[in-house]
């Protein structure tokens, strides 16, 4: 062969190569390619399940909401109308008492539900409890011989709860059994027992209470 075909075979033979390195790069990019794609493709189907499961589960939160919402209304307009049943009641029963009657329902009233154990009790509160007018309250302390206004009527049942809890709650702090009764603080309560009894609520629960006049325990600030 001359040297010019040795040449041109020896550019054809450089040209196979690099043509075949070529495919094999082109190639192996190729599969790369292929490989990333097939990974994104799956990370796509992984987050579009993951996006599933989350709006179902939202949506099935949503549902139990809904269906705890609308128990919630259906209990609180069953409620509601067990205490508009109540207050008519109420009303019908004590429409036509006398005020010693009205007095001593109330009293019942009190003591079974004790009402007076409320701090911030009022008469314009304690009557809407109970199912009455303000006015119609008012009156019946107003005319009550031993009462005379809720304030002794209220100290009284509150006074009377406190004795009961300094007995029977010896583990009780004194702080704690007054505000149970219903008073405003630790020292309202001592200065009640002190002027009821003329001792302490320490002095009470540790059986001094032999040593008090019957009656004590039930004068007002009126007497």
């Amino acid at each position: 062969m001359t040297g010019t075909q040795l040449l041109i075979v020896a550019v054809i033979i450089v040209f196979v190569i690099a043509f075949v390195i070529t495919m094999i790069v082109v190639n192996t990019h190729a599969k790369k390619m292929i490989s990333t794609n097939t990974k994104l493709v799956e990370n796509q189907n992984t987050l579009l399940k993951q996006n599933k499961q989350q709006e179902d589960a939202l949506e099935n939160r949503i549902n139990e909401l809904e269906e705890q919402l609308k128990q919630h209304i259906e209990d609180e307009v069953t409620l509601l109308q067990e205490q508009t049943r109540q207050h008519r009641e109420r009303i019908e029963l004590t429409a036509n008492m006398s005020d010693e009657e009205l007095m001593a329902w109330v009293d019942q009233e009190m003591d079974e539900r004790q009402l007076y154990t409320d701090t911030n009790l009022t008469l314009k509160t304690m009557a809407k409890s109970l199912g009455l007018t303000q006015k119609r309250l008012g009156e019946i302390f107003k005319n009550n011989e031993k009462y005379h206004n809720l304030g002794d009527y209220l100290n009284e049942k509150r006074f009377l709860l406190a004795c009961r809890l300094l007995r029977e709650k010896p583990n009780w702090t004194i702080e704690a059994v007054g505000t149970e009764a219903g008073f405003g603080g630790r020292r309202t309560f001592q200065m009640e027992v002190k002027r009821r009894l003329g001792i302490t609520p320490l002095q009470y629960r540790q059986g001094m209470e032999s040593a008090i006049p019957q009656d004590a325990a039930f004068q007002t600030k009126s007497e």
